[in-house]
C-alpha cells in the first residue's frame, strides 16, 4: 500500500487475525453467559481472561490502524472512486464493531448488553467476507 511502511499492512493483518482468533476463541462463552446456551466446550476462565485482554487490545491496534487508514488509503480511494462500496461497507462494519465493543463493556441493562454482544458477534463473522472481496479485488486491480 502505497504511502505507509512496509510493517504497516503486516501489522493490519496481523491485528485482524488476532482479532478473528481470540472472537471466535470467546464466541462460545458469549454464547453459554448471554445466550444461556449450552455448549460442550468453551475456555477455561484463566485462560478466557488472557484472551478477552487480547482482544480489547488487539481492538486498540486495529482502530489506530483504522485510523491510519483513513489519512491516505480511504480518502485516496474515494477521491479516485475505487471500491467505494466495499470500502463503506467495511467501514460501517468497522464502526459498528467499535461501537457495540462500547455498549457491551458499559451498558447497565443486562439485556442491552446482550443484544450488543450478539451484534458485536455477528458483525465480527460478517467482517469477513466484505474484507475478503475489498483485498482481493483491491489486489487484482493492483496487478493489472
Amino acid at each position: 500500500m502505497k504511502g505507509y511502511p512496509r510493517w504497516f499492512v503486516p501489522a493490519l493483518i496481523g491485528a485482524m487475525l488476532l482479532m478473528l482468533v481470540s472472537g471466535a476463541l470467546l464466541a462460545p462463552t458469549t454464547l453459554v453467559l448471554r445466550g444461556e446456551l449450552a455448549l460442550p466446550w468453551r475456555l477455561a476462565a484463566g485462560a478466557r481472561i488472557g484472551w478477552a485482554a487480547a482482544h480489547a487490545a488487539g481492538g486498540f491496534a486495529l482502530l489506530t490502524l483504522v485510523g491510519a487508514l483513513w489519512s491516505v488509503h480511504m480518502r485516496s480511494g474515494w477521491r479516485r472512486r475505487r471500491q467505494r462500496a466495499s470500502g463503506l461497507v467495511l467501514s460501517v462494519l468497522l464502526l459498528a464493531l467499535a461501537a457495540s465493543a462500547v455498549i457491551i463493556y458499559y451498558a447497565g441493562d443486562e439485556a442491552v448488553g446482550a443484544a450488543a454482544a450478539f451484534l458485536h458477534l455477528g458483525l465480527g463473522v460478517l467482517l469477513v467476507l466484505p474484507f475478503g472481496w475489498h483485498w482481493l479485488r483491491g489486489r487484482r486491480r493492483g496487478a493489472a
